[in-house]
């Protein structure tokens, strides 16, 4: 297809004066989609259009507040998870888009199924990826010493916390933003490239041989450890299980749920659950496969999704 070679990009403007980076992909009479990045504090980067190669969908995505291209950087000011459900009316406001395609994947899961709640009669489908549903469990099993992911990758993680004991996850977390909001630089640079490499170490079911901090910008690592320190102290800016809680609203909703089954950064079960309490959506576990967008078994899981969702909706 050739409408990804001239994708456009804007800056919104919120009421609170965050400047939204927004790009639009694809064929402008396309079926529009709403591509959710993770993190939160990731930004959308430069590689997230080779999903929608080859479909009709005309691709909205967005750095979120505080990260990318958005300005003001690495700012915490405003921001919260019901500020990026107003980001994301703002934007579809602006395009003139009536109903999307809601596509997210980690952070981007969440904060996809908390605006489908919010907004169900703007969603015409989900494709939710690496599914978080920000309950206490979820946190636990990323940051905990006695979750999952620490269970699993001992020596990473005793490198990531050098071996320091933390009773749990509310913890490590109350530490680490200290670490990474303290007045000297380089104690901030280390302490989030110290998180970014935990979580590029358990991205994968066979880890990286790069080490994740080398590959990334110095503001992507920064942005990307802050914002998920301070939306994980905060449970996200929900109430627990608000989600699972709240599937009543969206139990229309067409909805395809991928899911690494060996995923050490947000844990199957969540995924399971998920499904369990909405019937009409579609779990698909991808074995052979851990948490990150790039595994075969997720990129192929996800182009047919996409593929069926396009056929889908323009046969409604």
């Amino acid at each position: 297809m050739d409408g990804f070679k001239t994708t456009k990009s804007y800056k919104i403007t919120s009421q609170d004066g965050h400047q939204l980076y927004v790009e639009e992909s694809g064929p402008s009479d396309g079926i529009p989609a709403l591509f959710l990045h993770g993190g939160p504090g990731a930004g959308i980067g430069q590689h997230y259009q080779w999903l929608f190669a080859g479909t009709n969908y005309r691709v909205i995505a967005f750095d979120q507040r505080g990260c990318g291209r958005s300005l003001p950087t690495a700012s915490l000011d405003n921001n919260t998870t019901a500020a990026h459900l107003s980001d994301i009316e703002l934007i579809r406001d602006f395009f003139g888009i009536d109903k999307w395609l809601v596509f997210g994947g980690s952070w981007g899961s969440t904060l996809g199924l908390v605006y489908a709640i919010a907004h169900p009669k703007r969603v015409l489908g989900m494709i939710l990826r690496g599914i978080f549903l920000a309950r206490e469990a979820d946190t636990d099993w990323f940051l905990s010493p006695s979750g999952g992911a620490a269970q699993v990758f001992c020596e990473e993680y005793a490198e990531f916390t050098e071996s320091f004991t933390f009773t749990n996850s509310k913890e490590l977390c109350n530490y680490f933003f200290g670490k990474l909001t303290g007045e000297h630089e380089e104690i901030r640079i280390k302490y989030a490239q110290l998180w970014f490499n935990w979580e590029g170490n358990i991205s994968r079911l066979k880890p990286s041989k790069l080490v994740a901090s080398q590959q990334a910008s110095k503001a992507q690592i920064y942005s990307l450890a802050l914002m998920e320190c301070y939306y994980l102290m905060n449970n996200c800016f929900i109430d627990e299980n608000f989600i699972l809680n709240n599937t009543k609203a969206i139990s229309n909703i067409p909805m395809h749920i991928v899911h690494g089954r060996y995923d050490m950064v947000c844990k199957f079960e969540a995924a399971s659950s998920l499904h369990k309490q909405l019937p009409k959506s579609k779990l698909f576990a991808v074995d052979n496969a851990g948490h990150s967008m790039a595994e075969a078994g997720i990129n192929k899981t996800l182009n047919k999704s996409l593929h069926y969702f396009s056929q889908l909706l323009d046969e409604s």
